[in-house]
């Protein structure tokens, strides 16, 4: 029998297992949490209308719209109910607000995330169920974007700390931003951040190799919430950086059984 055809006949088998935790249900839970309390500040200052047009201007109303609907879709998959219905509609609104009013990466991200968070109840067919394969392709998720980012990251415009320091830089002398002294200082130099940008593409290929892995546990935690500990507070990345340290923390397994 070939691996193909050994393939197809063990599909339906995945498709049908069923995930026996609750950490599918915990993660759609606490990623859309993480995203309404993104779009109600959102809501409230005006950020992505603020980014696509820096210019003062009356806010988009299509876009107040578009976050509205993003805030109750958020708040039903937080709550559990028509999973498949509002997770199809705040994967739909988040990639128009993505295409068509700020392509931010974290917004392509959020709307892939919620499409397939909109089957981790059994989608319209099998309501109530918590179909396996949607946690896994979340894995995969996750562990090609670490990889591919990682990857990216091997070229000298990022290895040679350039882009840690303009960033660091601004942050600190156009934000104000709260670095204690010692970690100026050590943003400061060049030589430094270029440590830091290699450490941190390596971290990220790393991380991506674990999650492909499915072990250790300690290593994936230990790689993210450093990672994303450093990408917050240094280069202010902050709702993307806790939905990965949710995805991974939860949906990781641990233990042998991985």
């Amino acid at each position: 029998m070939s691996s193909a055809s050994t393939a197809l006949d063990r599909a339906p088998q995945w498709l049908d297992a069923q995930d026996t935790g609750n950490a599918l249900v915990t993660f759609r839970r606490v990623f859309a949490a993480i995203w309404v309390v993104y779009d109600v500040v959102d809501l409230a200052w005006g950020m992505t209308e603020r980014s696509r047009i820096w210019f003062p201007h009356d806010r988009s109303v299509e876009l107040l719209v578009l976050q509205a609907v993003l805030v109750v879709s958020g708040v039903m998959l937080v709550v559990g109910r028509f999973v498949w219905i509002f997770g199809m509609i705040a994967a739909l609104a988040r990639g128009v607000e993505a295409f068509e009013f700020f392509a931010l990466n974290d917004f392509f991200f959020a709307s892939v995330f919620y499409l397939i968070l909109a089957h981790s109840d059994g989608g319209p067919f099998q309501r109530g169920t918590r179909p396996t394969w949607v946690r896994h392709v979340l894995l995969a998720e996750l562990g090609w974007i670490y990889v591919t980012t990682g990857l990216l990251k091997l070229n000298p415009d990022w290895l040679d700390g350039g882009q840690l320091f303009v960033r660091s830089q601004y942050l600190w002398n156009g934000q104000n931003w709260p670095y204690p002294a010692i970690v100026e200082r050590a943003l400061s130099s060049v030589a430094v951040d270029a440590r830091l940008s290699q450490a941190g593409a390596a971290s990220e290929i790393a991380l991506g190799v674990v999650l492909f892995a499915r072990r250790p546990y300690w290593l994936a935690a230990a790689l993210v919430l450093g990672i994303h500990a450093f990408v917050a507070f240094v280069t202010n990345v902050w709702f993307f950086s806790a939905s990965m340290v949710v995805g991974v923390l939860i949906l990781l397994p641990r233990g042998r059984r991985a």
